[in-house]
């Protein structure tokens, strides 16, 4: 840890640049992040009248992460419950409400945060009024237990100021239509990835999936357009429509991939796309891709040069990344028990996610499994291992 009075005033400083450039609440955090240790520093707002997630920025965070927090595990997160009733000016130390024992047991801690090296969460409300809530938050691995005093003291020392710029600066915490916190998970990820609307329109392509344009003759863009062969643009259509029916009349909650393989006709160069898309729908990614329904639509070309990252597992299955993780060590052939290890959690949070894993990919056993693993690009598996685990969604640690 560095807390030194240099230290401090360079915080300072960087928390009255945020009122000139939102941006610069990244430099922010990343100057805590170095002072206190830790997992990760996160940053988010909440708009009070949209009630969406308005910002979401940090120190060792990532964009999958975070995704899969929003797309998932919100709904089971124990501490929303008390993120909600903290009273603005204090501390909340979620260790002092949810003891070792809680954790060996709960599907949130074992399937998400403790996979991700993260356990302890301290956060305090840096606003909370009729316009948006401002939280900051404080991650810690299992092993490094909560934030110690002498760094709690340096934080009291900083929070006023931090207080201060957030109301100065609220606007940039409310809800924009221009800088949507979904909208920036997408642009970083490696992954091809498109967000369209149900008619085909597209809202935002990566930079993965600009490249992706010019290294396929099965994807092009036309204007603002999608364009596909015309045999697969009709289906993709079609599945986008019934997508959105479904999730209208009640019938899907949003979450389920679709899978579209494509290939070139007959007389032409031969070429093969993979897209896996699902609807995002607000009221269930907390707003964080605006106010109506969009297709999150991801890419795989084999004969890309695009990097693949786990995203692939996630897009294909929909495995978690923790699952993402337990089915790249079983390919390397290391037994449950020694998963289970390896990632920090209980022997049987492995074997439940064992069976999710069968399931979702419509295998029975394990041989069947990692034949289907290895018959996927080899970076998918062998980088779901190897990425760091940070930890992202509101609060999350």
């Amino acid at each position: 840890m560095d807390l030194s009075q240099a230290r401090f005033e360079r915080a300072i400083n960087l928390i009255y640049d945020t009122l000139d450039d939102r941006a610069s609440w990244r430099s922010v955090l990343e100057c805590l992040h170095e002072a206190v240790g830790g997992r990760a520093v996160h940053l988010l707002a909440f708009d009070a009248r949209h009630g969406t997630l308005s910002f979401s920025d940090g120190a060792d965070m990532a964009p999958q992460i975070d995704l899969e927090y929003i797309q998932k595990y919100q709904f089971i997160d124990p501490r929303v419950a008390l993120l909600r009733s903290a009273w603005p000016d204090t501390w909340l130390h979620c260790h002092e409400h949810f003891d070792d024992a809680f954790v060996a047991g709960d599907p949130f801690y074992q399937g998400f945060l403790i996979p991700h090296g993260a356990r302890y969460l301290s956060i305090c409300k840096l606003v909370e009024n009729s316009e948006a809530t401002v939280m900051l938050a404080f991650l810690r691995r299992p092993g490094e237990g909560p934030l110690p005093p002498d760094a709690l003291a340096f934080l009291d020392r900083l929070r006023p100021h931090m207080e201060r710029a957030a109301r100065m600066g609220l606007a940039r915490f409310v809800y924009s239509a221009q800088a949507l916190v979904g909208h920036a998970l997408v642009d970083r990820l490696r992954q091809p990835v498109m967000l369209l609307t149900t008619e085909g329109d597209v809202v935002l392509a990566n930079e993965a999936a600009r490249r992706l344009l010019g290294a396929t003759s099965l994807a092009q863009l036309d204007g603002r357009r999608l364009v596909l062969p015309q045999a697969y643009h009709r289906l993709f259509l079609e599945q986008c429509a019934a997508l959105e029916h479904q999730m209208r009349s009640g019938e899907a909650d949003g979450r389920d991939f679709r899978t579209l393989p494509m290939r070139s006709g007959p007389g032409e160069a031969p070429d093969v796309l993979y897209g896996f898309f699902s609807l995002l729908v607000p009221e269930r990614t907390m707003g964080s891709f605006g106010l109506r329904p969009l297709v999150m639509l991801f890419f795989y070309h084999p004969g890309s040069a695009q990097e693949i990252d786990s995203a692939l597992l996630t897009a294909a299955f929909g495995l978690s990344h923790a699952e993402s993780r337990v089915a790249a060590l079983l390919a390397d052939g290391v037994p449950l028990k020694g998963i289970a290890d390896a990632l920090g959690v209980q022997y049987d949070t492995v074997r439940k996610q064992l069976v999710s894993i069968y399931q979702k990919t419509a295998t029975n056993r394990q041989p069947e499994l990692v034949r289907l693993l290895m018959n996927l690009p080899a970076s998918a598996v062998r980088r779901a291992l190897r990425e760091p685990s940070p930890c992202a969604g509101p609060g999350t640690g």
